[in-house]
């Protein structure tokens, strides 16, 4: 890897990452190390909470509900715009600590992350002023009706490791937004970015109104999760844990928003725009190094085309920059933990040896050099891989695309919707009937056509369909519905 030894934003993992409750950043008591996927050197650590300190941290979020609900949208929207221009301050910063914690490419955090990021606190911030609801005619002359929202008071969101940074500003400015106080609970395979933008924020909200809390999930998202003073709770990660969560509140009938897996299809027609169809394909394949759970990770080709797109898909994956996520040209770094590399490459290893398809790009480890330091998985793409395989079925999570022919439309819908999952999903053709017709019978709550990813995602939230969601989408998923009926001595004007 490149040396970076005298790169003075070293000096942020110098001292314990610490939480923050009730307004103070707190270091007492256990720490857990901080291990860089992309040397796998152990480089910082972070604060870990006792169950004593869970439960004060809780107290002081109760604490402060009230009162963070009292406030009116206008201020609570101009917190929010404070803590924008602190992390456009500090965008140097959340760039070395992901790239060294998660190994995300600076460029993918300068031009996405921040930015989505900031965009969320500048969206959020007018929303908490647009929360009104509404009214209808309910039958009775006498009776007038309207529909207040508020807010459900200590909201816990658990956070992915592939995003912290970006999707936990996404999440605690619409819980804050909503009049809620946010709990935020980052991966303890991810903590640095967020850890930090708590540290930075501690002295600008209200005490108690922003708890930040590492830890292992099992063990203190557990007890959160669990907390009878939490009154809900929304998790952004695999199924596995979204189950868990289910279970660990079901006898509370706790509020529940789970954002979780896919195994999205892609679908590429003989009338497609190959430049755009490859361009883009790519990019959802390989974005953030497969780890995005909206990634086209799956790719159904019709026949006619099949052999030119592969060849220029896998040419593209040959050519992707693997490398060192602190450079500018890096376009894909390592992937996130031990554990998930050994998973990704469970997964590559048991279709080369079961022959799942053929192998065309990747799929060999890098056993020598820089890459070999860290996490680094190459593109990799399998073709001719029939829909029954397991690399075709499972959410790999990884930088791995797989490739299956497919006669005509129908035939591809129909491999596209036989899953578990139904988070995403696109198509590319230049035919506007195959793209309506893909648009309304994919099964998934995003459909992509002629491009992949969603630009709109803050004013037009989705929710995954079958197993990979529930619990509503945007600002109203973290508030409730009140219906007020009021009988007058004068009729209703509505």
């Amino acid at each position: 890897m490149t040396d970076t030894t005298t790169d003075p934003r070293w000096a942020l993992f110098d001292q314990t990452l610490p939480m923050l409750i009730g307004g103070e950043l707190i270091t007492d008591g256990e720490t857990s190390d901080i291990v860089s996927s992309r040397t796998r050197a152990v480089v910082g650590r972070f604060a870990v909470p006792d169950e004593a300190t869970v439960d004060r941290a809780v107290a002081s979020a109760k604490k402060a509900a009230p009162g963070w609900a009292g406030l009116t949208g206008l201020e609570r929207g101009k917190y929010l715009l404070k803590i924008a221009d602190i992390m456009e301050k500090h965008a140097k910063d959340f760039e070395f600590l992901d790239a060294i914690d998660i190994g995300k490419p600076v460029m993918g955090v300068r031009y996405s992350d921040m930015p989505v990021s900031l965009s969320a606190l500048a969206y959020f911030a007018g929303r908490a002023q647009d929360l009104g609801g509404r009214s209808v005619e309910v039958g009775d002359p006498m009776v007038s009706h309207r529909a207040r929202l508020e807010p459900y008071g200590v909201v816990l969101e658990v956070l992915p490791w592939n995003g912290p940074l970006w999707t936990g500003v996404q999440r605690m400015a619409a819980i804050l937004a909503a009049g809620n106080v946010a709990i935020m609970k980052p991966s303890e395979l991810a903590s640095a970015s967020f850890t930090y933008l708590a540290s930075l924020v501690a002295d600008v909200l209200p005490p108690g109104v922003l708890t930040v809390i590492n830890g292992r999930g099992s063990k203190v998202g557990a007890q959160l999760v669990k907390h009878p003073d939490v009154a809900m709770v929304s998790l952004t990660g695999g199924i596995e844990t979204g189950v868990r969560v289910l279970k660990d509140t079901a006898d509370q009938v706790k509020r529940v928003s789970l954002e979780l897996g896919g195994k999205n299809p892609n679908i590429v027609l003989d009338d497609a725009d190959l430049d755009t169809a490859v361009m883009w394909s790519a990019m959802g394949a390989f974005s953030s190094s497969g780890q995005i759970c909206v990634c086209g990770s799956r790719i159904l080709v019709q026949r006619g085309i099949y052999d030119e797109f592969s060849a220029r898909l896998v040419a593209d994956a040959k050519s992707r920059r693997v490398g060192d996520p602190l450079l500018e040209d890096t376009a894909m770094g390592p992937v996130v933990g031990e554990d998930h590399y050994n998973k990704v490459w469970g997964y590559i290893d048991n279709a080369i040896a079961s022959g799942e398809g053929e192998l065309l790009a990747g799929g060999e480890r890098y056993t020598d050099g820089p890459l070999s330091e860290g996490w680094f998985v190459p593109p990799t793409v399998f073709g001719n891989v029939d829909s029954s395989c397991t690399i075709a079925r499972e959410e790999i999570f990884g930088p791995v695309v797989t490739l299956t022919p497919v006669d005509d439309l129908d035939e591809a819908l129909a491999i596209a919707n036989d899953t578990r999952y139904g988070l995403a999903s696109g198509i590319f053709t230049t035919s506007v009937d195959h793209a309506e017709k893909a648009a309304r019978e994919l099964q998934a709550g995003q459909v992509y056509v002629n491009q992949w990813f969603a630009p709109g995602g803050l004013q037009a939230p989705s929710q995954g369909y079958k197993t990979s969601g529930i619990g509503g989408v945007g600002i109203e998923k973290y508030l409730q519905t009140k219906n007020i009926f009021t009988r007058s001595s004068a009729p209703s004007s509505n």
